[in-house]
């Protein structure tokens, strides 16, 4: 990667003995990211661990990812503390014709990610790993999810004592021999959207605790699991398999306290666990390629010669459709919006030149060339899939997923509603906070938790609230409204968002009227 360093230096003012000192007094700070848990899901029976953990510390009850609620984009959010218009990634896969011009590229890609930095920057901004490791201090990522690479792919300060493991594989690429010789190399597993992917977890677990923390604790760790998401997609939330996720990560997060514990660290490490999006159930999956394409409308996802101006490349994403009109034709996007429009599949429609009835990309924080011209947000209802199961049905734009098989990435309430909760010598304890926060905000608490500044790059703000003497800011909510007549009808949607300190978190959207309070 090739942040200037001197910016990031320019972004921590403080004298460098001055920050080590209050960096060693704070203690290391342990991230672990449990993929796609929903705050609902933190329960004794299912995750004893980490309930403890809770009442230990303190419950961010109205917690948020950013937008769009999918993983790659609150990965880099929860590294960078910066929005999806600032950090450069928008989506889990994004058309950039600058490096393939026919398909869509995966942003965890090893390819894409090397590519793009040659080009441009992958990620616009410094994160947390090469932030810290710039001042000198130690950092250890390890994540089941090609995700983790996100987090520190760079080679700025590195060492082998400060690696990222990410699905295996490993950066310096030598620390693999020390990590192979310890644990074996990753298992491999059957189709992990039918089996709970314990093995690949518990191995990455132990890969940060035996491997990575032999020795001295890193000032900061990041465990990535890809549990519950994985069951999850295959199986529902609330499903048999979906619970013995839950119990496979809460097993983790046990592993990793005991680790702490033993080298007599715990007391001192504050441990923030995270998750990057909600998750709700498809109820329908609607091939919106295909019902577009019979509107006469020239749209692909992917080509065997580069697309020609007035052709829409879309990019299914679950929940949501990323849609990229080449030579951004007005004309074709107002057809395109227009559609959509009538369909009853379309939740939200944001725009970048701001269509009627729609909202702009920077009302969801996505503003930026990287960006798509038109984001539809998939429509939801609040309705549970059956008896036990947990609330939140969303209709399905990517085919390979269908009903009662689990998705995220649309404004429902329940993909917008993620897991926080933190507990250590620098939080209140037995703290439920009510105050709106978000993925942003992590990367900036860490630091101040650290004894370190915020970085200028950074859109989230600090925690106060949850922190040991806080005190809780002033909360504002606002329920936008945008409407149009399409075909004598009237089309009608809603973003429900609060701010806080001028940041700006999204609760929920979708089409129609919002909901009576």
């Amino acid at each position: 990667m090739r942040f200037p360093l001197a910016l990031v230096a320019l972004c921590l003012a403080l004298p460098f003995a001055a920050r080590a000192a209050r960096a060693a007094a704070a203690g290391p700070v342990v991230i672990v990211v449990m993929d796609g848990l929903r705050p609902d899901s933190v329960v004794e029976a299912d995750m004893p661990n980490l309930t403890r953990l809770a009442r230990a510390g303190t419950f961010f009850s109205n917690h948020h990812p950013v937008y769009p609620s999918t993983t790659e984009v609150n990965g880099t959010a929860l590294a960078t503390g910066a929005r999806p218009g600032h950090s450069g990634v928008v989506a889990n896969v994004e058309y950039r014709p600058e490096l393939d011009p026919l398909f869509p590229l995966a942003m965890e890609d090893e390819w894409a990610a090397w590519a793009g930095d040659r080009t441009a920057r992958w990620i616009a901004g410094p994160t947390l790993p090469l932030i810290l490791r710039a001042q000198g201090f130690r950092t250890g990522i390890a994540g089941t999810k090609g995700v983790a690479m996100l987090w520190d792919r760079g080679w700025e300060n590195r060492s082998v004592d400060s690696p990222t493991v990410y699905g295996g594989a490993t950066i310096p690429g030598a620390f693999k021999d020390r990590l192979v010789a310890s644990l074996g190399p990753i298992p491999i597993v059957p189709d992990r959207r039918y089996f709970v992917n314990a093995r690949q977890d518990r191995w990455t677990t132990e890969s940060l605790t035996k491997v990575i923390w032999a020795g001295n604790l890193p000032s900061l760790s990041v465990l990535w699991l890809s549990e519950p998401d994985y069951s999850q997609h295959g199986t529902g939330p609330g499903s048999p398999q979906s619970r013995a996720a839950l119990k496979s990560s809460d097993d983790n997060l046990g592993l990793l306290l005991a680790a702490l514990d033993a080298s007599g660290q715990r007391d001192r490490t504050n441990v923030m666990v995270v998750s990057d999006h909600g998750f709700s159930t498809i109820v329908q999956t609607v091939d919106v390629l295909a019902d577009i394409s019979q509107q006469g409308i020239p749209v692909g996802g992917g080509f065997l010669q580069k697309p020609d101006p007035g052709t829409v490349v879309a990019v299914t994403l679950g929940g949501l459709v990323n849609f990229y009109v080449i030579g951004r034709d007005r004309a074709l996007t107002e057809r395109l919006v227009r559609f959509l429009q009538t369909t009853a599949y379309a939740g939200v429609l944001f725009t970048r030149e701001k269509n009627p009835g729609t909202f702009g990309l920077t009302d969801a924080g996505m503003e930026g060339p990287e960006g798509p011209d038109v984001v539809m947000a998939m429509r939801w209802s609040a309705d549970v899939p059956g008896p036990g199961l947990p609330p939140g049905l969303v209709i399905n734009s990517s085919t390979s997923y269908g009903p009662r098989q689990g998705m995220h990435g649309s404004l429902s309430r329940y993909d917008m509603n993620n897991t926080l909760i933190a507990a250590g010598p620098a939080f209140r304890t037995g703290f439920r906070s009510e105050t709106p926060s978000a993925n942003s905000d992590v990367a900036p608490t860490v630091l101040r938790v650290l004894g370190l500044p915020m970085a200028a790059a950074m859109d989230g703000r600090v925690l106060e609230e949850a922190l040991v003497g806080g005190a809780a800011p002033k909360v504002e909510t606002e329920t936008m409204q945008a409407t149009a007549t399409v075909g004598g009808r009237t089309w009608r949607q809603y973003l429900k968002v609060s701010r806080v300190d001028g940041r700006t978190y999204y609760l929920e959207g979708n089409a129609g009227p919002p909901p009576v309070p």
